[in-house]
């Protein structure tokens, strides 16, 4: 792009051309970009409260804030701490989120938290003395009573899944998915009280409780529809077998569970700590790998003949 003239035919700088004779450069704008504002002075500015992470320092641009006023800092922080408390939250939701039982913040590292921060442990404590004796008794009657519908929804679903038949795919329904499900489903009640509502259950005799009537209730709804709806001309053989060994069965597999969600309840109120879903795996494992092998056995006996009603 060469100089331009005017009505004097005197040369002038293009847009582009500087006035001092320097080279151009093909790819600079035609106009200056506008400059931000600048960016206030080191020392001065200082960290917000807001959580976002938008408002970490590397992403915001400009020095590092430092704080030059803690007591603001603090008013701010308390500002939002009052805005959270107000929210529409329960208590117990907003345990779940406290900074104060990360590991980075454990009492071997900074010590014990200050007095009035919330954490796991004192809101279970308050929590345990809050709870009355017949409000533990009913919540342990509830998800007992609850345990066997949600066993059969879960069965059911199985089943569906499969799709039924006596093929390779009803086999696997039969010896892995149904057991897993069944198990999984029959303590899932008393499972969601233990991992979150701790303090519901006083006694070791209420998670067991939970888990045999759990299993119990489960077997009596199975039997019934099997008995009414699946082989309602399966006989005396057939009814007597339901009764006993299928019900046996599930009573027994829940018992194994529930003492799987006994060891994480008992860690959980005995160390005021939340409760670790890894402590009862084994025997859930356990109660799913019976339940698989029971019905492993009974679909080769029924194969070859041997339980035939």
């Amino acid at each position: 792009m060469g100089a331009r003239r005017t009505d004097d035919d005197t040369p002038q700088p293009g847009p582009r051309e500087p006035a001092t004779g320097e080279p151009v450069n093909p790819f600079a704008p035609e106009t200056p970009y506008e400059q931000g504002p600048e960016p206030p002075p080191l020392g001065t500015t200082r960290p917000s409260a807001d959580p976002s992470v938008d408002q970490e320092p590397h992403l915001r641009g400009g020095p590092i804030p430092v704080t030059t006023n803690p007591l603001a800092d603090r008013a701010e922080l308390d500002a939002d701490r009052q805005w959270a408390a107000d929210a529409d939250l329960s208590e117990a939701d907003h345990i779940e989120h406290t900074v104060w039982d990360e590991p980075a913040l454990s009492v071997g590292l900074t010590g014990p938290p200050p007095d009035d921060q919330p954490t796991y442990a004192r809101w279970l404590e308050k929590q345990i003395a809050a709870t009355s004796d017949a409000d533990s008794w009913r919540t342990t009657l509830l998800v007992a009573l609850a345990a066997g519908p949600w066993g059969i929804a879960g069965a059911l679903a199985s089943q569906l899944s499969a799709g039924g038949g006596i093929g390779f795919s009803g086999v696997m329904a039969a010896v892995v998915l149904a057991p897993v499900t069944e198990e999984i489903t029959k303590i899932a009640a008393a499972l969601w009280v233990v991992e979150k509502r701790p303090f519901r259950f006083k006694s070791p005799v209420q998670v067991m409780l939970c888990a045999a009537v759990g299993g119990l209730a489960f077997a009596t709804i199975e039997n019934l529809l099997y008995l009414g709806v699946y082989n309602p001309v399966g006989g005396a053989g057939y009814a007597a077998w339901r009764w006993v060994v299928c019900t046996a069965l599930h009573v027994t597999c829940s018992t194994i569970a529930g003492v799987g969600l006994l060891a994480i309840w008992r860690a959980s109120i005995a160390q005021r700590r939340r409760p670790e879903l890894a402590l009862g795996m084994p025997l859930f494992a356990a109660a799913m790998v019976l339940h698989g092998l029971y019905n492993a056995t009974a679909t080769l006996a029924e194969a070859s003949g041997v339980l035939s009603f």
